[in-house]
């Protein structure tokens, strides 16, 4: 796996837009899951998400430190939601938060709602290596070497998120078990 430095430098000197597609893939979801943690509507945050890739593609020259990418992205995430959300008061039903229509549309559920806006409220730097972890399937030493912590760091933070979820998840609904897997579906049990 290539390291962000070696991403950025490849879009910012080379104009190599596989690398900036590369990094696209790494953080579609956490941009996404914040965006979605501002506004709670499938259709805006797809725009939103797309909208922060296209600001970040334009001012990645403007980042200083590789390792944060993350955190930018969040940043840039979080701000255009929030002008979303100012400029277009969202009003849709919860039924439209499933797309049927839309083959590649992911389907979000209540419960994945639920899941989702539990994410969205942890501190940035946990919902980060959550995303990863969970939502995007990394290992601990590739969140490692993606956020530029140390393993035992990233093992701690996720060990914080994800008590802050059982306690937030069971808050919200009755729950008797809660699992969070890289490669099973997001749903209280």
């Amino acid at each position: 796996m290539q390291s962000n430095f070696d991403l950025i430098q490849a879009v910012t000197g080379r104009n190599d837009q596989e690398a900036f597609a590369q990094i696209v893939v790494r953080y579609e979801r956490l941009v996404w899951t914040v965006a979605w943690g501002e506004l709670h509507d499938y259709h805006a945050t797809q725009d939103v998400t797309q909208e922060t890739f296209l600001i970040a593609h334009r001012r990645l020259r403007e980042l200083r430190d590789p390792d944060a990418v993350g955190f930018w992205l969040s940043k840039i995430a979080r701000r255009e939601a929030q002008r979303t959300r100012k400029r277009t008061p969202i009003t849709r039903p919860i039924e439209e938060l499933n797309p049927v229509d839309d083959q590649s549309a992911k389907s979000v559920d209540l419960a994945d709602k639920t899941l989702l806006d539990a994410v969205a409220k942890l501190p940035e730097h946990e919902r980060v290596v959550t995303v990863l972890r969970f939502f995007d399937g990394h290992s601990v030493a590739e969140i490692a070497e993606i956020t530029g912590r140390p393993v035992g760091t990233v093992t701690k933070q996720l060990s914080r998120a994800i008590n802050r979820l059982k306690r937030s998840l069971q808050a919200e609904t009755p729950v008797t078990k809660i699992s969070l897997h890289p490669s099973r579906s997001y749903h209280a049990h």
